[in-house]
């Protein structure tokens, strides 16, 4: 993930830089406002934490609150140039572009656990299980850290050991200079992506033949809903992977709007579908949807939470 406004500094005069970042902070302020929501729902009952695919979806939301926090930070450092120690703003690139690669990862695995629970229902319960829901948590970290610390190794590589002692302008372009930095990146998202793509259509090709299959028409539609979900999720988060192809394309179209396009990608492309995606889902799952709006008003509940598969 890059900040996609990370070049438009000089461009933009003091109203506009204001404008922009004032934005940026009250979308991430709302972001974190609805997740915390659905935070606060998944810990009000212990029964969500025995669940795989809460388990699943809690660390979706909580990854992408992670992931706006710091691309809202970002954007802000970069109107700040040199004031960034260069350890520190590794650790802020890394860290959002390895939760950047964690979403459709996610994902992936919640369709996973929908496809064992449609198809192999007898082996659920002991194939999907909250602790190994956990390990596949733990396991997207890694995978999706691995491109950031080849970028890492590179970088250490190519700068002299003043550089990191200095103050820089935070972003991607200031840490990695070298060409290949471009080629990691691109390959390490688009062997996560077609890997995603490949999990979800073969495992939403045997849900819809086995939703078929069964005689309850409710639950035949059910699984189908459930099908649109992820999809609709997926191409959500798509959203950030295709940005760049269509930022080429208006700036080089509208050149004088340049500044107000990337800005327009940023809160589009990387912040509005952090809240959408999880949001649908939320309102997707009876449970959540029992209780989100008393979560959103921060009223107390006291009711019990029933959780079911």
């Amino acid at each position: 993930m890059s900040n996609s406004s990370n070049t438009t500094q000089k461009l933009d005069t003091f109203e506009e830089a204001l404008s922009k970042n004032l934005t940026a902070v009250l979308c991430g302020l709302f972001i974190f406002y609805v997740n915390g929501a659905l935070v606060r729902i998944y810990f009000s009952a212990p029964s969500f934490s025995q669940e795989a695919r809460y388990v699943l979806y809690i660390h979706l939301v909580i990854n992408d609150m992670l992931l706006v926090m710091l691309s809202v930070l970002l954007h802000v450092l970069v109107y700040m140039p040199g004031v960034i120690w260069v350890p520190l703003c590794y650790i802020l690139v890394l860290t959002s572009t390895t939760t950047f690669r964690n979403t459709p990862l996610i994902l992936g695995g919640m369709a996973v656990e929908r496809f064992v629970a449609v198809c192999l229902p007898l082996h659920h319960g002991h194939l999907c299980t909250a602790g190994r829901a956990k390990v596949f948590n733990t396991a997207t970290w890694c995978v999706s850290a691995i491109p950031d610390l080849a970028d890492l190794f590179l970088s250490l590589s190519e700068h002299s050991p003043q550089f990191y002692t200095s103050d820089i302008m935070c972003f991607s372009g200031s840490l990695f200079i070298s060409p290949l930095h471009q080629v990691i990146s691109a390959a390490g998202n688009g062997i996560c992506m077609a890997f995603v793509w490949v999990t979800l259509f073969y495992t939403y090709i045997h849900v819809l033949c086995a939703a078929r299959a069964v005689s309850s028409k409710g639950q035949a539609q059910k699984a189908q809903r459930t099908i649109l979900l992820h999809a609709i999720q997926l191409l959500l988060c798509m959203l950030s992977y295709i940005s760049p192809v269509f930022n080429r394309i208006l700036v080089t179209t509208f050149p004088l709007l340049r500044a107000k396009v990337l800005f327009g990608s940023f809160v589009v492309a990387q912040l509005l579908p952090r809240v959408l995606s999880p949001l649908i889902y939320g309102i997707r799952d009876k449970a959540f949807k029992k209780h989100l709006k008393g979560a959103l008003l921060c009223r107390r509940g006291t009711s019990t939470i029933n959780v079911h598969i």
